[in-house]
């Protein structure tokens, strides 16, 4: 094992996530959430929480490595990339984005998340800092016209807007919770309702108690 991963051990491992020390700070106040934090968000998601226990079977949650990768991808590649997600049965298909435009690097500055409604083939855009993402946006939107043979309309969602530069990253956590509840229209007025500011702190710490929590339990 390298120097710097003996330095910063393994936190959490769960299903497909790995949550390193380093990356709990990540949780700290005026931080921006990193990858490991919000592949684990979504995993939990997806496995474990009240949501799984209801919804679960409606969603295909993807990480945010494999979005990257749908994205930078050419349309031959992503074609295949999204035919081994098997998301067509489902009635959602939910892909945390961010600005990065390089492969091989860990780099970007903003989140937010698109939510594909299947069976409808639209596309819905939920951006904290209004149109930061849209050219990411856009190139999704690209990648799934092409594996459909057909149009996929992009829709912008009403989003709460976050009031700093660091906090995009709960913003699209809380947004990917429960698109499936009333439909789109009650979904929006609730979120645009429920998440603050005040949420999002609360959230940090609810997720980083979480994730102490099973480190305890891995270590006992």
């Amino acid at each position: 094992m390298s120097a710097s991963l003996e330095s910063d051990p393994i936190l959490v491992s769960y299903h497909d996530s790995i949550v390193r020390v380093s990356n709990l700070k990540t949780l700290d106040d005026s931080n921006w959430l990193d990858d490991s934090i919000i592949t684990f968000a979504f995993e939990y998601l997806q496995y474990d929480s009240k949501f799984a226990q209801h919804q679960s079977n409606s969603c295909v949650f993807v990480s945010p490595s494999v979005v990257q990768l749908l994205k930078m991808s050419d349309d031959s590649f992503a074609d295949q990339l999204l035919q081994s997600i098997d998301f067509l049965e489902k009635k959602f298909l939910i892909l945390p984005i961010n600005d990065n435009r390089h492969v091989n690097a860990f780099a970007g500055s903003h989140w937010s998340l698109l939510i594909l409604a299947i069976q409808d083939k639209v596309l819905y855009h939920f951006d904290s800092m209004s149109s930061a993402n849209d050219r990411t946006a856009k190139d999704i939107q690209s990648k799934l016209r092409v594996f459909f043979h057909t149009q996929v309309p992009l829709v912008n969602g009403r989003c709460p807007q976050q009031e700093n530069g660091f906090d995009c990253g709960f913003y699209e956590n809380d947004l990917s919770k429960s698109p499936t509840k009333e439909g789109f229209e009650k979904f929006m007025n609730e979120i645009n309702r429920c998440i603050t500011s005040e949420s999002i702190n609360q959230r940090r710490k609810q997720l980083k108690t979480l994730l102490e929590s099973m480190s305890s339990d891995r270590k006992a």
